[in-house]
């Protein structure tokens, strides 16, 4: 089958190469939740959630999470990136094997992960590179301002000193406002303080969750009637699905996001990416 879109050291060069203007981002789709950001030289970039093996199978062979796809990169591509923020501990999302081979040749490059999980990370990266991420105490990495702010992936997990197990982010750069929702469902709360922000781009996943694959341990996140209505309420110019794709048995149909928003919502802008597509954005 035909490669559309770059991979490898293609689709590296195509990210070095990329040059971006004032009020301009681009990013790449890495799959599942994986978000490659790039600004202008002085912003630098980052990549959230990068599941770039396939230690999941791998370890454990009796699995049902099967990747569909090979990644579109090697983790050691991104040694050097100015940083890497991670949303929560599971592992299509904190892939510790991409994370070591990132680090190893990664002297300057920042972590980031949930206050909870940095014991997971601590003899893997210097504490110096490793922020602990707080909900609404916001960080910078290089032209990055970054606002950690409470996912409920079902409900709402706090360790005993308060801080969220999940994260979304906030992220502001190059005069452009994204959110990168990690796993949730939606609350309250969450179009509260996503309303309030503002996001020109919000990314969200639309695999929902069921009764079958939640008896499997399978936890669910919001569905695509749920991440359309969800972009509406907050305003959101552009909506990014992510997270229906990677997994057999844990996807949805894309089509579906499609056609709801083209009956209810035919005005609201959106973008299908698949693994190692690059979008260019200008407001």
């Amino acid at each position: 089958m035909k490669k559309v879109y770059k991979h490898g050291e293609l689709l590296i060069r195509e990210v070095s190469h990329t040059q971006i203007s004032n009020d301009t981002i681009s990013f790449w789709n890495l799959g599942q939740a994986g978000i490659l950001l790039k600004g202008r030289p002085e912003d630098g970039f980052i990549v959230i959630d990068p599941y770039l093996t396939k230690s999941i199978e791998e370890s454990n062979p009796e699995t049902e999470f099967i990747r569909a796809y090979s990644p579109v990169l090697s983790p050691e591509m991104l040694q050097g990136i100015d940083g890497v923020i991670i949303t929560h501990e599971h592992d299509d999302h904190m892939d510790l094997p991409t994370l070591d081979k990132i680090a190893a040749g990664s002297e300057d490059t920042v972590f980031t992960v949930p206050a909870p999980l940095v014991s997971l990370l601590e003899n893997k990266v210097a504490i110096s590179s490793l922020i602990s991420a707080k909900a609404h105490e916001p960080f910078r990495i290089k032209g990055f301002i970054i606002t950690p702010v409470p996912a409920a992936h079902i409900e709402y997990e706090v360790d005993t000193h308060g801080n969220f197990y999940s994260l979304g982010y906030f992220i502001e750069v190059n005069g452009i406002r994204l959110f990168h929702s990690g796993d949730t469902v939606v609350t309250p709360l969450l179009i509260e303080k996503v309303k309030e922000f503002n996001p020109h781009i919000a990314f969200l996943p639309i695999n929902g969750g069921d009764y079958f694959r939640t008896s499997r341990g399978i936890i669910g996140n919001m569905n695509f009637r749920e991440a359309t209505e969800f972009s509406v309420a907050v305003g959101v110019d552009l909506v990014v699905p992510i997270h229906f794709d990677m997994f057999p048995t844990n996807r949805e149909n894309p089509a579906y996001f499609v056609d709801y928003l083209f009956h209810h919502y035919p005005n609201q802008k959106f973008h299908m990416m698949v693994p190692g597509e690059r979008f260019i954005y200008h407001k």
